[in-house]
């Protein structure tokens, strides 16, 4: 199935999502969280490009760029094969690390921007991160004139739609109105094989799903478990791993404690 195209933002500023994959963390701590937004920091350099917002969130990242859409597209791409093995080698981990590809919407109003810019600022305290839009390991402090981890935030652009900083503030301790961004929460879709597969292969360290079909009885059911906690069917799992529906299934009941 042909991939949907990417929507061209006259603009050329964007609301970009990734996130890891089966949702698991893809920052173990803050010299992970320096290293992506380093990595971050030096490619749009290399291609001229802006970041007028961000947030790191445990298992998933948001940021408001702008660039052409062609040259977001690479920096995605190299940002986070880069950063992938980064991760992959100082935790001693295989497989996929990020969901598939990034998620991206335009953004073309003046009014939009700031949606998304409280939106993406105030993440941390919808996840309970923190009880304030004053999260470390976010662009709001740098709009605040505070340091931030790793100088890469432009602020000029919000703060002369805004007139200043006072109104910044203020922005941020608004309810908000009613409009919708895209999050990380967003993709329902059922996985198709070829994605569950990959899924799987990153959850089992590399182990490619037909194996588990072979495994001891104790760690074939643990590897179930691991694919059942994902966004992964129980017939699906049976199709990709060759298991049968009703084993799979007996796994899931003893997982949730329901087994008869």
């Amino acid at each position: 199935m042909a991939r949907t195209p990417r929507k061209q933002a006259e603009s050329e500023i964007y609301h970009v999502v990734c996130r890891g994959v089966g949702r698991q963390d893809i920052f173990e701590d803050d010299a992970d969280r320096t290293y992506f937004l380093s990595a971050l920091r030096d490619e749009l350099a290399s291609r001229d490009g802006e970041t007028l917002a961000w947030c790191l969130m445990n298992n998933h990242v948001h940021l408001l760029l702008r660039m052409p859409l062609n040259e977001l597209s690479a920096t995605m791409r190299s940002v986070g094969s880069d950063y992938a093995l980064y991760f992959n080698r100082r935790h001693d981990r295989t497989g996929h690390l990020f969901q598939g590809r990034f998620r991206s919407e335009p953004v073309e109003t003046d009014a939009y921007l700031l949606t998304v810019v409280r939106y993406i600022h105030r993440n941390p305290v919808a996840g309970g991160l923190s009880r304030t839009c004053d999260y470390r390991w976010s662009s709001y402090r740098a709009y605040l004139g505070l340091s931030e981890p790793v100088g890469l935030t432009s602020c000029e652009t919000v703060l002369s739609l805004l007139g200043g900083v006072d109104v910044f503030e203020q922005l941020h301790g608004e309810a908000g109105t009613g409009e919708r961004c895209i999050d990380v929460d967003d993709d329902r879709r059922p996985l198709r094989d070829e994605e569950a597969t990959l899924l799987a292969r990153s959850l089992l360290g590399g182990m490619h799903p037909r194996e588990v079909v072979l495994l001891p009885r104790p760690r074939r059911d643990e590897a179930l478990r691991k694919l059942l906690s994902c966004r992964i069917s129980v017939r699906q799992i049976e199709r990709i791993t060759g298991v049968s529906r009703g084993i799979v299934s007996r796994v899931r009941a003893r997982a949730a404690g329901t087994e008869r």
